[in-house]
């Protein structure tokens, strides 16, 4: 994917993540259940996981800078934590291109790394008296359901586009060999 195209639809995703923080607001009392949207982080996960490791770090570092910047205000916490992801997330990308069961699973264990670990940040330094089970059955647990579907949905969409892609190009080296051939039998 091209960089303008893949920011273009980071940022939408972003912009999705935001309108549904907006209408479902987070129930940070832990009274009723809530969904944490993380569709730019899955977006993000499933366009970087093939490339180089510093590719990865950087470009996840700058969402996460974006992320604090925008949407959280807390400037370093997920720079750190979306850099560390993407670094996490092109370990196994052997494995990912070839299985897509891999490539669901290992985006589900970094979905719930995005939320587990500011958690045990808090808990560590005792901003939250939250046991790990009222967090995970109100947060969590409808949070990784309704990422699963979406993360199912974005490798569909994203392995499309490239098939959309490949065949594009192939059509190109197509004509340009019909263009040669005919400029050849002109002479």
């Amino acid at each position: 994917m091209k960089p303008r195209q893949m920011i273009i639809l980071l940022l939408v995703m972003a912009l999705i993540d935001d309108l549904i923080s907006l209408c479902f607001p987070v129930n940070f009392q832990f009274q009723g259940y809530s969904f944490v949207p993380h569709f730019c982080f899955i977006t993000l996960m499933l366009l970087i996981y093939e490339r180089g490791w510093l590719d990865r770090v950087l470009i996840s570092g700058f969402c996460g800078v974006l992320t604090d910047l925008f949407f959280s205000g807390t400037l370093p916490v997920y720079f750190i934590i979306y850099a560390g992801l993407g670094y996490l997330s092109g370990i196994f990308n052997k494995a990912m291109e070839e299985d897509s069961r891999i490539r669901f699973f290992s985006l589900f264990v970094l979905v719930l790394l995005l939320d587990l670990i500011p958690f045990l940040v808090n808990l560590v330094f005792q901003s939250m008296n939250v046991s790990f089970m009222t967090w995970f059955m109100h947060h969590e647990l409808l949070t990784l359901t309704l990422h699963g579907a979406l993360i199912l949905m974005m490798m569909y969409i994203l392995d499309v586009l490239k098939r959309f892609a490949l065949i594009r190009q192939h059509r190109k080296q197509l004509d340009q060999r019909k263009k040669y051939v005919k400029m050849k039998t002109q002479k």
